[in-house]
């Protein structure tokens, strides 16, 4: 599923530099456009009454596809197109003598106002990128071209082109954002490929040995040794299913094939049921788990995920606890939500990790206290399912002093 990502990455990459060609050819149309205008409002004032070229010359404006006109130095409107009407959606008798001021926003007048000023000031040809709101709050982006023009009289006149480019830039910022993603994704499939060619294969490669040790220690009657590689075999294969479930999830969730349906849930339950899987794991290591009870405490959230949520985090401080250590588990309301915390007196973590824990493509986790290996997916998983829920995730660590993984979920 993830090969043709190559192909799609390059095909948006075409179509971007085409948007950019498009751009560029609609500049030097906008320029060639507003020399024509010039031309018109000459032939308009040197020839009006002998060839009455007023009417002549809003037919040509009118077949024109972008939006024209000519202001006078006030920027007053002396002469729109039709386009120019329909862009603004309101008729020519409400343009004609006008600038339009009181129909847009005070801060995009001003901007208006200020490019015309200095064009009528500087004489200077004028490429912009402007933003209009019109009225029931439609917002475009128009790509105008604005110069001067002095008559026979020294009176000066402002003569424009406009063309509207929202669609090409709203295509332009979403092929943008595709680019993202699809960057995003490739590090995503390079992560999972990685997982299932290290993280899974050497679990069960570490099976295989110890099972090899076990049946070698059954034959010498060695009952003491016998149990312990047991142990670890068991630890080890609940930790790889636990990798398993998370990379089945998360493939579900990419799919859509994950319901996030929410019902009501107790928390204690919730608490309770991942002990039973948890507490076999944190003896191996001499881990204590306690958690506050919190009967009371009641969520509207899918116990699915809430169950994979709080499975990893503690699986993630069973990790990094020294031998002998203890886990802390708590629930608390607040407000209008409610604050879970799993926290470890383990390891801790540094400024520099902390930043990097929740990113696909900067997590790199590190042995755990006994050199238990890990992909670091587990919390990656953990951001995206409590943010799917409606809440947020963070950390608070030291290094050296432990670590408390907090997350929230709405009450409703």
């Amino acid at each position: 599923m993830w090969f043709p990502l190559h192909s799609r990455f390059k095909r948006l990459k075409t179509k971007k530099d085409k948007s950019f060609r498009e751009m560029e050819n609609q500049i030097t149309e906008l320029q060639k456009q507003n020399e024509i205008l010039q031309s018109l409002l000459s032939f308009h004032n040197e020839e009006e009454k002998e060839y009455g070229s007023e009417k002549y010359a809003n037919t040509i404006l009118n077949n024109m596809g972008d939006a024209v006109f000519v202001k006078d130095d006030e920027s007053r409107f002396l002469l729109v197109n039709n386009a120019l009407c329909e862009l603004m959606d309101l008729p020519r008798a409400k343009i004609i003598g006008k600038t339009l001021a009181e129909n847009i926003p005070l801060d995009e007048m001003k901007c208006f106002l200020e490019i015309d000023r200095q064009v009528l000031s500087d004489g200077i040809d004028n490429t912009n990128e402007e933003f209009l709101t019109l009225e029931k709050n439609q917002k475009k982006i128009l790509s105008t071209r604005k110069s001067r023009f002095i008559d026979s009289n020294g009176k000066k006149f402002l003569v424009g082109v406009i063309r509207d480019i929202t669609e090409s830039k709203l295509a332009d910022q979403a092929l943008k954002e595709s680019e993202v993603q699809l960057r995003e994704l490739n590090a995503t499939k390079d992560k999972l490929f990685a997982i299932i060619a290290h993280d899974l294969r050497s679990p069960f490669n570490n099976i295989l040995s110890l099972c090899e040790i076990l049946n070698i220690s059954i034959e010498k009657s060695e009952v003491e040794k016998s149990e312990t590689y047991l142990g670890l075999i068991n630890s080890t294969a609940r930790n790889t299913l636990v990798l398993l479930e998370n990379l089945l999830d998360w493939a579900k969730s990419q799919s859509g094939q994950i319901s996030f349906k929410s019902e009501k849930v107790k928390v204690a339950d919730v608490f309770e049921e991942i002990l039973e899987f948890s507490s076999s794991i944190a003896k191996t290591k001499g881990i204590t788990i306690n958690v506050t009870q919190s009967d009371e405490i009641e969520v509207f959230s899918n116990k699915k995920i809430l169950k994979t949520i709080i499975r990893n985090l503690i699986s993630n401080a069973i990790k990094y606890s020294q031998p002998g250590g203890s886990i802390g588990i708590f629930a608390v309301e607040e407000g209008n939500q409610v604050k879970i915390i799993i926290s470890d007196t383990g390891v801790g973590m540094d400024d520099r990790t902390l930043e990097n824990l929740f990113g696909i493509t900067t997590n790199t986790p590190l042995p755990g206290t006994l050199n238990e290996k890990g992909s670091g997916f587990g919390l990656i998983l953990c951001k995206e399912f409590v943010e799917k829920l409606g809440g947020k995730i963070w950390v608070e660590s030291q290094k050296g002093k432990g670590s408390d993984f907090k997350f929230t979920l709405p009450l409703n």
